[in-house]
């Protein structure tokens, strides 16, 4: 779904020192133990001109996990893997020397057309969205069995969750523990708000350790092609190899429906920062990984960010620990908690605001009022939709939603006379009454939920 917003102007792409590449080649991945090996290799004028290679540490061996399950999983982490490296040489083709099945070779595809589109708009490249594949074609393995009434497994036992540090996380992980649902923690480069997160939880974390090859920052710092990659894509199937390791039979993320909200349309396409955490991408995964793969779901997919706030504001003991500003995940110049200034600190803020105590909020924010702050008030407006403005590449709620919780601000006596609240700007903006029923409503779209974990979501 898009926003009805015109696409804002893209900036002008700097010069690629890669330019020269014609050809990007996924390599076949290398499992030894618990470390994988994702190859790759750029190619110009036939001859290999980069090679990298970048190293998954996971928690356990793979040993006792059914071979052929694994190396299909494997191959689609190389796929997903792959855009990190590939975007440095973009436009070029992308190969696959061993080749690929039908249902592979439509993966990539649909992950390049969805999970580059940022990428492509930011350095103004088009034509990376309909990327050429080239790879031979391999044997499709046997029709998958879609289950009946009849003989639909049963309810997945044990459940690995995967923690951002975030409230979205949380929720998930409260909710399924209150319905004595087994669950165990997961994180990728494992940083301060998941570690506090799983310290909070009481529950253990398994944690993997990804290493990007040097030499893409080496590129990317010589003005190589950069910007968003679907990293969900790539942590969703990490998170499937750690479940196979482990003994979970299923993996939980914890996306919600606003992830499939688009920023815009462009070049003919609907560009969608959060597009590896939208139902379009679950859908795929969970078309394309192989028979005996843990199930792959997410629990909040029928619910609302705001629905969302309205429960983590009841979880007052992760209060001080969690953390949604992703600038304090950065891989270079992370910050400690929150920044303050940035659409998702004004989104989080926006998001709670409703549902805690003036006071209790300022607290999370290191007793910063971020309405008070008139330099944020654009990026505000940008989340509410005001004046034609679209939604910021960020992991934000519908514009439909902060309209909600800014007119449930306006009942809250604690922030009665706020002068943000008084500036024509944001008085102008209100949302009906049919928004408010909406926005919290459950939605009746397409999920993935068993039946058991429908119960858990709806709870919420």
């Amino acid at each position: 779904m898009a926003s009805a917003s015109p696409s804002p102007q893209a900036p002008a792409s700097p010069p690629a020192p890669t330019a020269h590449v014609t050809r990007f080649e996924c390599l076949a991945p290398h499992l030894e133990g618990s470390t994988v090996q994702l190859r790759y290799a750029a190619r110009a004028d036939g001859v290999v001109v980069g090679e990298f290679t970048e190293v998954i540490e996971l928690p356990a061996p793979l040993d006792r996990a059914p071979g052929p399950v694994v190396a299909g999983v494997l191959r689609l982490l190389s796929l997903a893997g792959s855009l990190s490296y590939f975007k440095a040489f973009a436009p070029a083709v992308l190969a696959v020397p061993g080749g690929l099945t039908e249902e592979e070779r439509a993966f990539v595809t649909a992950l390049i057309a969805g999970g580059l589109g940022e990428f492509a708009f930011v350095n103004r490249m088009p034509e990376v969205l309909s990327t050429v594949v080239e790879a031979p074609g391999l044997p499709s393995p046997a029709p998958r069995v879609r289950p009946t009434a009849e003989t639909a497994p049963g309810e997945p036992r044990r459940l690995l969750v995967a923690v951002g540090g975030g409230k979205d996380s949380i929720v998930s992980i409260e909710s399924l523990r209150g319905a004595g649902v087994e669950v165990g923690l997961f994180a990728v480069n494992t940083q301060p708000p998941m570690a506090r997160t799983a310290e909070t939880a009481r529950l253990p974390l398994h944690e993997v350790r990804r290493r990007l090859d040097p030499e893409l920052f080496a590129l990317n710092a010589a003005g190589a092609p950069n910007g968003h990659i679907p990293v969900t894509a790539v942590n969703s199937l990490i998170a499937v190899l750690t479940a196979l390791a482990l003994g979970y039979d299923g993996v939980v993320f914890s996306n919600e429906a606003g992830s499939s909200y688009g920023n815009f349309e462009w070049a003919g396409r609907v560009i969608n920062h959060q597009w590896s955490k939208g139902i379009e991408f679950e859908r795929l995964l969970r078309e394309t990984l192989p028979d005996g793969a843990p199930d792959y779901v997410s629990l909040l997919r029928p619910i609302n960010e705001i629905r969302i706030a309205r429960r983590f504001a009841t979880l007052t003991a992760y209060h001080p620990v969690f953390t949604s500003c992703n600038r304090a995940f950065r891989i270079h110049g992370a910050s400690a908690t929150w920044c303050g200034d940035c659409p998702k600190c004004r989104f989080i803020f926006l998001m709670l605001a409703p549902f805690l105590e003036r006071e209790r909020l300022l607290e999370i924010f290191g007793g910063r009022d971020l309405f008070a702050d008139e330099e944020q008030l654009t990026g505000f407006l940008e989340l509410l939709g005001a004046d034609g403005l679209v939604k910021p590449f960020e992991c934000v709620g519908e514009p439909d939603e902060c309209r909600v919780a800014l007119s449930l601000l306006r009942e809250r006596h604690d922030w009665s006379g706020h002068p943000f609240l008084g500036r024509p700007e944001i008085a102008g903006v209100s949302a009906t009454a049919a928004e408010r029923e909406a926005v919290f409503a459950w939605h009746t779209g397409e999920h993935f939920l068993s039946p058991e974990l429908e119960a858990v979501a709806r709870a919420i």
